[in-house]
């Protein structure tokens, strides 16, 4: 397909990662399709599928549903949702979910890019970065109701958190684009652009800002320390590492150029 690909992970502790990838060549398009998918942390009252806990599965889920040849982006994400979504679950908060962002990637650096929930994508081209969904997918005004919850309640247990969660963020509207799962029917947000040579998928436990995209693998090698130095920021049973898991696309005449200047 033309492009160069790179991958990172890393889980959060000594437990498996919620996080997963798909990188694939539809054999049906010419095109690649890549994502990166990050299981919602569960609540103690989010269930397990045959054994497997329902961020992992949601996530699995998803990856299969963006796996059908020919099939659009939004097509497969909303095929997810589908199957994910459990009326019979009265808090959004307890549904087994994923966010997601994927992304169709063509030869000639056209991209195109769908959000669920807080994954994001930076898109390089002769403009510099551009950000297709980044940060939050909170709206402002409930972004900063959450921060100032949290701010005031630096102490409580992760089920309180659980709690406040669904006070805050338990409808739709409270979201520019939603977990896929959470709700019956997912906010999503879509981007096109053209003329790409670059392109970064990440979860959000990447903590990703634009500087730090001019060396993406020295970000990553040193996150944790970072996260360490901020300790004294953590707020209401937040956790203080998150998986990580990154997908870095080059194009490969990119790539060359890239080379031949080191």
């Amino acid at each position: 397909m033309g492009w160069l690909v790179e991958t990172w992970e890393q889980p959060s502790g000594s437990d498996a990662s919620q996080d997963a990838q798909l990188v694939w060549p539809d054999p049906s398009a010419a095109r690649l399709r890549v994502a990166v998918l990050d299981g919602v942390t569960p609540t103690r009252r989010c269930h397990e599928v045959v054994g497997v806990p329902g961020p992992m599965y949601a996530a699995a889920v998803t990856r299969v549903a963006l796996q059908r040849a020919g099939s659009g982006l939004t097509d497969g994400v909303l095929a997810a949702n589908r199957h994910l979504h459990d009326p019979a679950v009265a808090r959004s908060r307890d549904q087994a979910q994923t966010c997601v962002t994927a992304a169709d990637v063509f030869p000639d650096g056209r991209v195109e890019v769908v959000r669920a929930g807080d994954c994001e994508a930076w898109a390089r081209t002769a403009a510099g970065w551009q950000p297709l969904g980044t940060g939050t997918a909170l709206t402002r005004a409930t972004e900063a109701a959450w921060q100032r919850w949290q701010d005031g309640n630096a102490h409580v247990d992760r089920d309180r958190r659980h709690d406040a969660e669904e006070h805050f963020l338990g409808r739709a509207d409270a979201w520019t684009s939603t977990a896929l799962g959470r709700f019956p029917q997912p906010a999503l947000r879509s981007f096109s652009l053209t003329g790409v040579t670059e392109l970064v998928v990440a979860s959000d436990g990447a903590r990703l800002v634009e500087r730090a995209l001019g060396d993406l693998a020295g970000w990553l090698e040193g996150l944790r320390a970072w996260e360490q130095r901020r300790r004294h920021l953590w707020r209401a049973a937040e956790k203080a590492h998150d998986d990580v898991t990154v997908v870095r696309l080059t194009r490969a005449s990119q790539a060359a150029t890239l080379a031949l200047a080191a």
